[in-house]
């Protein structure tokens, strides 16, 4: 936010009483005053409307502005008599603003204002009823009679029965108390019940709920706790209410704390209870400010550190981005989005380690509960004992239940993941072998005489996709172990997404090409920007998208679709193929599970690639899901990433185009550090063809002394040598080479963070994983340590 608007907000704020005073004294003679309104509610209107404006001035939302002008506007008289129009009251704090305030903050105030009154010109939204789809709709319409007619005992009741009878909790929170509460907020701003009407049923909601406390689940200690707060002197609290016990519902422990709290008390209450979430309301606009502070408050105070910030209520349903401007880590438009909100934000933290030790037998206690109806009568006081005893059988009961099914599930994950391990060996050994073969056949064709050029050809190209192909499944192979042990580094940055779609779609297009199928690409006219990483986004769509060509049969329909959906990008890949048994829906994404939509038509694979997309999503905090009708109904695959907020001035890294072009690569002397003798030589032979001047050490002596007899530009080092270590040739040519003046690289086969680092600290500039493409080798050539240090001349 500018300065100018941050004074802006603040002098609205600040002043906002003597404004206000104002212009009730310029409107006191306008034939548009409502004259039955009392002077003293004009003066609060009057400060209600200056404030909003502050506040969506200090949080950069001319929506939520908008938002509060239409329905100001279209609030009926009879809920809510306002002193004068809406616009008549903008007018004149236009002119108070442009004769008070500095011209800068002025033009502020007057582009905020210029909007909403546009705002006034387009169609007025208007919030609709309840949807009669909802699962319980039935029960809600019931419910939401019984409360209107002040028939709380019925709506209890009526509740209690669908319990009974089988109905979730969960779902009489989501399909009949918070449609019913939607629903009691349109009938009161629409006038059709009085405001007394709204309060009595929200009171007797939060009866309802209170009844429903014994149904939640709480035979286990959580491990995740929430709190949940409304911010200053907020009064509608029953969403919160909502939110909390669905948090409830699904196995948290929530700390309710109300309205009016105390920000230091909230930090404190979130510090000593080790809470992970704080869920944060507000309702009202001008309360915006408030909860900036305690969101500041809560970050600073110890050991509130690693704490999320949940944002919640009207204002961040009108304005998908308010939450980062406030300063929340997230926000959620309804209960159940909260819930998985919730759970994505704690997975970054570390999780506490689970108690392995089994549950100690309770001791049951035959003391008569203190305060507890005691009586006199000896029969009275063993009846109590025998109560208490009965309800800490039934719960330690519960418990050995609890914890017997537990093992039991358990157990079958085991065996299903031994016997998936098995499965997963046994598709390994037989697809690295299947590239062996045809290369084989390929070589023993080269070594016979005679070939015409077309054989040549045909063998090197059946090569190169057997070679393509193994290089695939090894790198799938290394991915899925680094995501498991969480060695994935994402290097992100600001992209936009059709240019990501386009890499991927370049990647695939051979294999869709070879299948003459019909790829379409939908975009929307706006672009989508993102913040991740390039290679790794390119790899997971890539990933779909070959997936799709593989299920769908030859000249097939496959369709690439975005759009955006408030502050998320979601990326469709469809396609009309050979569908997805509705029982392995839920196992496409689950490692070392090859999905068998048709054996038949399977082009080969470990089982990974799904996985990997799943795990690297949700690296960049998406989500991917998998839907079909069924068998040759085509499948759909929905990938949902964070969309940064629209900008103009995004910058991005400079693209592949713009590398040196072929002829501007200096010549270089190269120094190739091998022992095995067929690889050095396709290194050198390609070196070679690439213009260089390449020797080959078999050994690390003679390296060293070729080192100092030859000064190499580039030396390309094998960390595994017969007589000495890579990293100690590589420390003594770093020695040599007093001027650090020399590429050195290390091409080996392992891939891990150890190896690399040991590599970084010996003096290797660059580490490459073989195989090695064609692609790098030409790279080195200009790489920024040569093209500074050595110049760009090279050896001619």
């Amino acid at each position: 936010m500018t300065d100018t608007a941050r004074i802006s907000a603040h002098m609205l704020r600040e002043g906002r009483r003597n404004i206000a005073e104002t212009i009730c004294s310029h409107l006191e003679s306008s034939s548009s005053l409502n004259k039955e309104i009392a002077p003293v509610t004009r003066l609060e209107q009057s400060e209600t409307h200056i404030h909003i404006l502050a506040a969506c001035i200090e949080f950069q939302s001319p929506v939520l502005l908008n938002d509060y002008v239409q329905w100001v506007t279209r609030l009926p008289e009879s809920v809510s008599p306002y002193f004068c129009e809406i616009s008549h009251f903008l007018d004149e704090l236009v002119c108070i603003v442009e004769a008070e305030f500095p011209q800068e903050v002025a033009g502020v105030v007057q582009h905020y204002i210029d909007t909403a009154r546009d705002s006034l010109l387009a169609e007025s939204r208007v919030e609709p009823s309840v949807h009669a789809s909802l699962p319980q709709a039935q029960l809600q319409r019931n419910y939401l009679v019984a409360l209107l007619d002040t028939r709380r005992n019925d709506a209890l009741n009526m509740v209690l029965k669908s319990i009974e009878a089988g109905v979730e909790i969960e779902s009489i929170y989501l399909d009949v108390i918070q449609p019913a509460q939607h629903e009691l907020g349109r009938l009161w701003q629409t006038g059709q019940i009085s405001v007394a009407q709204e309060h009595y049923c929200t009171a007797a909601t939060q009866f309802v709920m209170s009844q429903l406390q014994p149904w939640f689940l709480t035979t286990t200690s959580a491990n995740q706790t929430l709190v949940a707060t409304c911010v200053g002197d907020e009064l509608h609290e029953v969403g919160l209410r909502i939110v909390a016990d669905l948090f409830e519902v699904n196995g948290w422990n929530t700390i309710y704390l109300g309205a009016n709290v105390p920000p230091e008390s909230i930090a404190e209450t979130l510090a000593s209870s080790g809470s992970q979430i704080l869920a944060i309301s507000c309702t009202m606009t001008q309360h915006l400010f408030a909860l900036a502070d305690v969101i500041d408050i809560v970050r600073s105070h110890p050991g509130c550190e690693q704490v999320k910030i949940l944002a919640g209520g009207y204002p961040f349903n009108i304005d998908p981005y308010l939450w980062k401007r406030v300063g929340a880590d997230a926000n959620a438009l309804d209960g159940k989005a909260a819930i998985r909100v919730a759970n994505r934000l704690i997975q970054s933290r570390s999780q506490a380690e689970s108690q392995s030790a089994s549950p100690a037998t309770p001791q049951l206690d035959a003391r008569v509960p203190t305060g507890l109806h005691q009586s006199d009568d000896d029969l009275s006081r063993l009846n109590n004992s025998l109560i208490t005893l009965q309800r800490k059988l039934n719960k330690a009961n519960v418990e050995l239940a609890a914890l017997n099914k537990a093992n039991e599930e358990k157990a079958q994950a085991l065996q299903l993941a031994d016997r998936r391990k098995d499965e997963f060996l046994a598709m390994l050994a037989h697809e690295l072998r299947g590239p062996l073969a045809p290369m084989e056949l390929a070589v023993g064709l080269l070594q016979m005489d005679d070939l015409s050029p077309a054989l040549i050809r045909e063998s090197r190209e059946t090569m190169q996709r057997q070679l393509h192909q193994m290089k695939h499944l090894i790198n799938d192979l290394l991915d899925a172990s680094r995501i498991a042990h969480g060695k994935i580094e994402l290097k992100k940055e600001i992209l936009d997404l059709a240019d990501v779609l386009n890499r991927a779609i370049e990647t695939v297009n051979p294999f869709i090409r070879e299948k003459q199928q019909d790829l379409k690409l939908e975009l929307p006219d706006t672009p989508i920007f993102l913040e991740g990483d390039e290679i790794r986004l390119t790899q997971v769509f890539a990933n779909l998208l070959t997936n799709a060509s593989k299920y769908t049969d030859n000249k097939g329909t496959i369709w690439l679709n975005t759009k955006q959906d408030r502050d998320a990008a979601v990326i469709e890949v469809c396609d009309n193929g050979f569908g997805i048994d509705p029982e392995l829906l839920q196992d496409v994404f689950t490692t070392f599970t090859q999905e068998q939509r048709s054996k038949l038509h399977s082009k080969g694979g470990l089982g990974l690639g799904l996985s990997l997309v799943k795990q690297l999503v949700e690296l960049h905090q998406g989500s991917v899901s998998a839907d079909s009708e069924g068998a040759d109904r085509g499948s759909v695959f929905s990938v949902r990433l964070p969309a940064l907020e629209p900008e103009e001035n995004y910058t991005f890294a400079e693209s592949d185009s713009m590398a040196l072009s072929s002829q501007n690569i200096p010549s270089r002397r190269v120094l190739i550090i091998e022992d095995t003798a067929g690889i050095a030589r396709m290194i050198s032979l390609l070196f070679e063809k690439l213009g260089h001047e390449p020797q080959v050490a078999p050994n690390g002596a003679t390296a060293i002394r070729m080192f100092q007899e030859t000064t190499p530009e580039i030396v390309v080092l094998d960390l595994m040598l017969p007589d000495m270590s890579g990293l100690e040739v590589a420390q003594e040519l770093r020695r040599l080479d007093q001027k650090n003046s020399t590429l050195i690289v290390a091409l080996t086969g392992h891939s891990d963070d150890q190896h690399r680092n040991q590599a970084r600290e010996h003096g290797c500039d660059e580490y490459f994983v073989k195989p090695i493409d064609m692609q790098v080798l030409q790279e080195l050539a200009t790489h920024p340590k040569l093209m500074t240090i050595n110049g760009s001349s090279g050896t001619k």
